[in-house]
């Protein structure tokens, strides 16, 4: 039999021996990365429907609350709680708000009217009556008392001096 020199090459088809080829390992490197993805999203959308499952819906308490709250601060000359109570005033006003109060005399009283309210504002009547009257005859005054929603908590729109803007 006349048979050709092996130079290293083996026909079409056949594989060398001791060497076999198997295909190329595919990366997982996209499934893993998709993975790690998913886990992320799943896991924080689970924290926010926890947070919101958990958490107060709407504004905390009663508007009528809010404004009787008021009403008695300003009857007990708490301006400290004015300013608590109040949507934008800070504690500097605290000394003009007792000034004022005082000097007038204020005393309020929240009317039983109903007042207005829907889900980010409310308004209700206030009744005063002066103790010591500057431009007013009777004494007598009406305040209308605005509530706005802050923080998800009702709070009153009031003037420098701690009494409706």
């Amino acid at each position: 039999m006349n048979q050709q020199p092996y130079y290293g090459q083996q026909p079409y088809g056949q594989q060398p021996y001791g060497y076999p080829q198997q295909p190329p390992k595919k990366s997982r490197t996209g499934l893993i990365v998709g993975l790690v993805v998913g886990l992320v999203v799943l896991l924080g959308g689970g924290a926010v429907l926890l947070v919101v499952l958990l958490s107060d819906s709407g504004t905390s308490g009663d508007p009528r609350e809010t404004a009787q709250q008021y009403v008695d601060a300003v009857n007990n000359r708490d301006a400290e709680r004015i300013v608590a109570l109040s949507c934008s005033l800070s504690p500097q006003y605290v000394d003009d708000i007792l000034e004022e109060l005082t000097a007038k005399g204020v005393e309020l009283t929240l009317s039983p009217e109903e007042g207005t309210e829907s889900a980010a504002s409310a308004g209700f009547w206030l009744d005063g009556k002066l103790a010591n009257p500057d431009s007013y005859e009777d004494g007598e005054l009406r305040y209308r008392l605005n509530l706005g929603t802050t923080n998800d908590r009702w709070c009153v729109t009031l003037g420098a001096r701690g009494l409706p803007a």
